[in-house]
């Protein structure tokens, strides 16, 4: 009777250890086709640009990558695999010029859409018409008249009111009406306009003749536009995207199967609208390698309102090389 317990206790343990495998990703940087080799079994009869190995059962096999240029050493490494994992790693090279892999994500079998085959669908674009503060008119020239300057400003208070102003200083007349909330952005507009009037005076002498033109104009002091509690630098003028369209933008950039078309779609979003950096920080975690993250990441900063705040997007790397390189790219801007 302990004999057969035994027996059966290791055959569920050779069926447990059985069930746990793990994928392997390997794709080239520079474009080289290889052959993949994993603990001596060809994953790959034709040479190609991008391998999957799948159902790797072992948790330390043996890599060996053949180039199908010749003059290229192959590049030997052995790894360490987690069961119910998939890896995904680059062919690039090292400062010396040498080819070597390097790690780029893991994600848990089943979460990952690499190994399944897609029908690329035409990159989406979402254009939201941009916040455009209308432009000043020119001061009234001439002999006489009368001129409009329209002030858009927007300040952080979430309550409505109108103002109504009426001045008149030596033959100037202003007119001012306050009093727009906004209650999805938290803000109040204030718009403000100004009437002036220009008079002209001509004096004429019996040898010469002046003209004399006295105009009054007021100064316009602008206000720019910001996120409620934030004081920092601002990039983009802009506000952020509102919840229910950054929403929309995420699901549009989540729909698409491949990785490329992803971040095609991520920043022909971003050229059309400004991100706060949780924005930032969400939409690199729609992207499953690194090297896409740290793109978009470079990419983000010119659209993005609170840069005073963009050290966050760092949470959402997995390697520090991506954070050192990060920091050496806005710091050469």
């Amino acid at each position: 009777m302990f004999r057969l317990s035994t027996f059966a206790f290791a055959v569920l343990i050779t069926a447990l250890a059985k069930g746990q495998t793990s994928n392997l990703i390997i794709f080239s940087e520079m474009g080289e086709k290889f052959t993949l080799i994993v603990d001596g079994e060809v994953k790959n009869e034709v040479p190609a640009t991008r391998v999957v190995a799948t159902g790797l059962k072992s948790a330390t096999p043996s890599i060996l990558v053949k180039f199908a240029d010749a003059g290229i050493p192959p590049v030997k490494q052995n790894a360490w695999l987690e069961p119910d994992m998939e890896y995904t790693l680059k062919l690039t090279t090292n400062k010396k010029g040498e080819h070597v892999l390097r790690m780029q994500g893991q994600a848990a079998l089943g979460t990952s859409t690499s190994t399944s085959t897609f029908v690329e669908d035409p990159p989406a674009t979402i254009s939201d018409p941009a916040i455009v503060d209308p432009p000043a008119p020119s001061a009234p020239q001439g002999t006489g008249g009368t001129g409009s300057v329209t002030t858009t400003t927007t300040q952080s208070t979430g309550t409505t009111g109108a103002v109504n102003m009426n001045v008149g200083i030596n033959g100037v007349g202003v007119n001012m009406s306050v009093g727009i909330t906004d209650p999805l952005a938290a803000t109040t507009t204030t718009t403000t306009t100004t009437t002036m009037t220009t008079t002209t005076t001509t004096t004429t002498g019996q040898n010469d003749e002046t003209d004399q033109e006295s105009a009054s104009t007021p100064v316009v002091e602008e206000v720019v536009q910001r996120m409620p509690g934030y004081n920092g630098p601002i990039g983009c003028m802009s506000l952020p995207m509102g919840e229910t369209d950054f929403n929309e933008a995420k699901a549009t950039i989540e729909s698409k199967g491949f990785e490329e078309t992803k971040l095609t779609v991520a920043k022909q979003i971003g050229d059309n609208n400004c991100f706060s950096v949780a924005q930032v920080k969400a939409v690199m975690g729609l992207f499953g390698f690194e090297e896409t993250r740290l793109d978009f990441a470079k990419y983000a900063y010119d659209h993005t309102h609170d840069i005073g705040n963009y050290y966050k997007v760092n949470d959402a790397f997995s390697f520090s090389s991506s954070i050192d390189e990060l920091s050496t790219y806005l710091k050469s801007r």
